[in-house]
């Protein structure tokens, strides 16, 4: 694992430390993980229904085209 370390705001640090202090993570370090994450899966779920929706809108005009021929 490497560290990183990242300029935040006063409000952004504070929000970090109540999320700790509420018990929904175990250090500023996990939360930080986690938002990653998610940014991460966001980013592959956003590729791969593109090419989900590109495959079944090309399916789809390659069926209307065969039926209206």
């Amino acid at each position: 694992m490497t560290t990183i370390s990242a300029d935040v705001t006063r409000q952004m640090e504070k929000w970090a430390d109540s999320q700790v202090k509420k018990g929904l993570y175990k250090s500023r370090s996990e939360l930080i993980r986690e938002m990653f994450r998610e940014k991460m899966t966001k980013e592959r779920f956003g590729q791969w229904s593109e090419k989900a929706l590109a495959k079944a809108w090309k399916d789809e005009d390659d069926d209307y085209w065969q039926n209206y021929l």
